[in-house]
């Protein structure tokens, strides 16, 4: 009963805080998912068309579920690489649904990467990003602290005891980022929110600050491909986000051999920063699966902080779809991908356990 009683006050404190965040200055954050390489345009611009042909992603993620369904993200990507002008163009949606439709935040970006080689099988790439965003607010759902008894019955006012000057916000705002990666490692920064648009409903200022994130890691093949047999790796990965004055860190490993990739990822800081409260967060065990040009992942939040009797993680989804030319697909020799494990980012096509597709020294020269 009690513990009924704790969740119910949760899921209370979780909707009446939405609302106030939404409308004072909350200075807001992004959303982050856990399998940050199964999102690759909403990790940064470069990895923008880092496949041959055509890539098609879908990402779901339901975070506390415990409460609520508090957050839920939804995100599509599409992108292409054009061999001829060495570039990749991609289209991004982003969906962040809080408080089961309280506050809807839409993003639609437009993602373009150059791709060259800056020295022997060492490349780079520069990445840009033009995002229109869109932010709507449900008074209908509103609940705020006027709205509850004292004995905690919810009698919702459907936001009538509230002064909202606008319940949508359209805003353009843009994103950089570089990148090098050779058949070893790959390091980058993405530097987003560069125009910082004001996304308040009221006449409060709610400016979305820049967001750097570093991000970066190392392959290693520890049993080559012998016979047409795919090789074994193990891959280290690390991303590190500041916004504000708040920094987030994730530190993860993977293991892959055709068709079963399983690894496990850490978020949060090992040090505490001035000013801030305990930043350890979760524990991220994920699987992902190859079937031919699919790749399915699946991931969970075991959180580990003071909200773990409440929250119950998060769940997230991912599903990449790589759609390769027959004339890409004949060629043997192989390609040159970043190397934080191929599926992972949907490059591998490995419907017969060999893997096919070009490589990005061949279309450079």
């Amino acid at each position: 009963m009690e513990k009924f009683i704790m969740k119910s006050f949760v899921k209370i404190s979780v909707a009446c805080l939405s609302t106030i965040l939404s409308l004072v200055s909350a200075r807001a954050q992004d959303s982050q998912l856990s399998q940050t390489y199964q999102a690759p345009l909403y990790l940064s611009p470069s990895f923008t068309g880092l496949t041959n042909g055509t890539r098609f992603g879908i990402n779901y993620r339901n975070q506390w579920p415990g409460v609520g369904s508090a957050y839920q993200n939804y995100a599509f990507s599409v992108d292409y690489f054009f061999n001829r002008y060495n570039s990749g163009l991609g289209l991004m949606w982003f969906c962040d649904n809080a408080g089961k439709g309280l506050i809807m935040d839409h993003t639609i970006a437009l993602n373009y990467a150059y791709e060259f080689e800056l020295l022997e099988d060492i490349f780079l790439r520069p990445g840009i990003s033009f995002d229109f965003r869109n932010r709507s607010i449900g008074v209908d759902k509103m609940i705020t602290f006027t709205d509850i008894t004292a004995d905690g019955v919810v009698t919702p006012s459907n936001g009538t005891s509230l002064e909202i000057e606008r319940t949508k916000v359209s805003k353009f705002d843009a994103s950089a980022s570089i990148m090098a990666y050779n058949d070893d490692f790959w390091a980058g920064i993405t530097f987003n929110h560069m125009l910082q648009p004001d996304i308040s409903f009221t006449d409060a200022k709610d400016k979305i600050g820049l967001k750097t994130t570093v991000f970066g890691g190392y392959r290693i093949t520890y049993q080559p491909s012998y016979r047409g047999s795919e090789p074994k790796t193990i891959t280290f990965h690390i991303l590190y986000q500041h916004q504000y004055q708040f920094n987030q860190l994730m530190l993860g490993a993977s293991w892959y051999y055709y068709p079963i990739e399983v690894g496990v990822n850490y978020r949060g800081l090992f040090f505490k920063v001035a000013g801030e409260l305990s930043n350890t967060d979760a524990v991220i065990p994920n699987v992902g699966v190859n079937i031919g040009p699919f790749r399915l992942g699946y991931s969970y939040d075991l959180t580990v902080s003071d909200f773990s009797s409440f929250g119950d993680g998060a769940h997230e989804v991912s599903l990449i779809y790589r759609l390769i030319p027959d004339d890409l697909r004949r060629r043997s020799y192989k390609m040159k991908p970043v190397p934080c494990s191929e599926p992972i980012m949907g490059y591998s096509y490995s419907g017969s356990g060999k893997r096919k597709a070009v490589a990005r020294r061949g279309l450079h020269r």
